[in-house]
């Protein structure tokens, strides 16, 4: 049976913080070799409804096509530090984690059934208090589902969803861009870092 780099790659990061051991290694192979796919099923949450949005889980894989342009979207709308040319998403990574269950996708369609919003979160242990957290990843709205409460009920349903899965810690970061920190403050979160990014020359 062949194993790629990035089967080895998630099997050793689903497992970080651990102490290796005989047993942990035998798990380690495992999940390295083995291609069952483990994604958390999104038919165990039920979709919520608000102001003529549905927001729910979906499968990333599933619904990939139809995020592809709402990425590009937010790109272009929130990393201006980095070069125009620079968005090159790894969509086989984030396949990866949602086959092995560390990944879980968030939808929000209109009436129409048209994906206007998505919110993609990774699941983790931490390595410092061994707490179960989901670290967001993309969370953006297109600019006409960006109404009255809205980004707030998808980050509700977000954190409910979450919650169900035994998970107690929340972690997204913002951009100084966009004005997304006082829906996070709203929603008691808390600064807690300051991010510093450098554009190093190429070798």
């Amino acid at each position: 049976m062949q194993i790629t780099h990035g089967c080895l790659r998630e099997a050793l990061s689903s497992q970080l913080g651990s102490v290796l051991t005989p047993e942990l290694a035998a798990t380690i192979e495992f999940l390295a070799f083995d291609r069952t796919d483990h994604a958390i099923d999104p038919a165990r949450f039920v979709p919520r409804a608000y102001r003529g949005i549905l927001f729910a889980v979906e499968s990333f894989r599933a619904v990939l096509p139809e995020l592809e342009p709402l990425h590009a979207a937010h790109y272009a709308e929130t990393e201006k530090h980095l070069p125009a040319d620079a968005m090159a998403p790894d969509y086989a990574y984030m396949a990866e984690r949602e086959r092995i269950g560390s990944l879980l996708q968030f939808t929000a369609r209109d009436a129409d059934g048209a994906l206007v919003g998505n919110l993609r979160m990774y699941l983790g242990f931490s390595l410092h208090t061994g707490r179960r957290f989901a670290e967001e990843d993309t969370f953006y709205l297109a600019p006409a589902a960006r109404r009255g409460w809205v980004a707030n009920a998808f980050l509700a349903y977000a954190e409910d969803a979450l919650a169900e899965l035994g998970i107690t810690e929340a972690r997204a970061d913002t951009k100084l861009v966009n004005t997304a920190s006082k829906l996070l403050r709203r929603r008691g979160y808390a600064p807690i870092a300051i991010k510093f990014i450098k554009q190093l020359r190429e070798a």
